[in-house]
């Protein structure tokens, strides 16, 4: 499968995860990543999926109804003696990888800059050409799998907000940040580029605190992307691909947020975000994993500027 069909077998994912939210008629989330863990991850190893494949993992896991959010691939399950169900189907994990060429003879030296590299040797003396690319592999669910060792099959307690009450790591993220809001009785929330501020309705008109949060983390997701901060594209027209970019980065970066805290987060229910989403994403087949990245990223900023992020990574 090359870097082209990898690209096609992702978007089709997310537009059959639109389409689905769609045809309930918003009533659900089409992006859930809370439940047995707050990210994808392998269960032997420990390492927590990046970017794109959280979002294809925890659709799949919400999408087959999997008790966990844990997986292996299949040697990882094979040395285990796991045998997997009848009819299971595999997963795909994408990750990015590269060649290098010398330019003046075109030869492919891959394996020799990896070994200068890996040797802590300098290539800055060889005229190189790199060229990026996708490749993948393969995992499956632990629900999936049976005759795993007991302790794969142990489920974790998540805590969830159930009234609107503050949330203590949420409040230290937001006021960690340096994010200034202004709030007021309104019918909308929304981030201005010109006076770096959000202006959010007031607490009490939310329905929850996760649909507080949910929102107000979708506006810090714009703000992220200040020319003093992460610098992304300004003043979008409205039904752009710019504008439908930004607007998903932003979707994502609230789901994220979410998930680290350990409460569910669903994608806000906006008819015409996800019709501009779906329209442009049939056109452009990196879209959404250049999304999930720079909402990744945004994340990232924002964590970093409290001690919540430490805290919940040594959990």
């Amino acid at each position: 499968m090359n870097t082209k069909d990898i690209y096609d077998k992702i978007t089709s994912i997310i537009i059959e995860m639109l389409e689905t939210h769609k045809a309930n008629n918003y009533s659900q989330s089409w992006y859930n990543i809370s439940g047995d863990s707050v990210f994808a991850k392998n269960i032997v190893s420990n390492h927590v999926y990046n970017g794109i494949n959280q979002l294809l993992l925890n659709y799949l896991k919400q999408k087959y109804h999997y008790k966990f959010n844990r997986w292996l691939t299949f040697k990882q399950l094979s040395e285990l003696n796991g045998k997997i169900q009848k009819g299971s189907k595999a997963a795909m994990v994408v990750f990015k990888s590269c060649l290098y060429f010398d330019v003046e003879s075109e030869r492919n030296i891959t394996k020799l800059v990896e070994h200068m590299q890996k040797s802590n040797q300098s290539t800055e003396h060889l005229n190189l050409k790199k060229v990026s690319y996708l490749k993948y592999f393969h995992v499956f669910n632990v629900s999936q799998v049976d005759n795993l060792p007991e302790e794969y099959y142990k489920v974790q307690e998540i805590e969830k907000l159930t009234e609107f009450e503050r949330d203590e790591r949420a409040e230290l993220v937001i006021n960690g940040s340096g994010v200034v809001i202004e709030y007021a009785p309104s019918n909308d929330a929304l981030y201005n580029w010109a006076k770096d501020k959000i202006y959010m309705p007031e607490r009490k008109q939310f329905v929850s605190a996760e649909a507080f949060y949910n929102v107000l983390f979708h506006e810090m997701g714009h703000w992220t992307g200040n020319p003093s901060r992460l610098n992304r594209p300004q003043n979008n027209k409205f039904g752009s691909k710019d504008y439908a970019f930004e607007e998903l980065i932003a979707e994502i970066n609230a789901a994220y947020l979410s998930a680290m805290l350990r409460y569910e987060s669903r994608i806000t229910n906006n008819v015409s975000y996800i019709d501009n989403w779906l329209s442009v994403m049939k056109n452009d087949k990196k879209f959404i994993i250049q999304a999930s990245s720079q909402a990744q990223q945004s994340a990232d900023y924002i964590l970093d500027k409290s001690k919540v992020f430490e805290e919940v990574k040594a959990e």
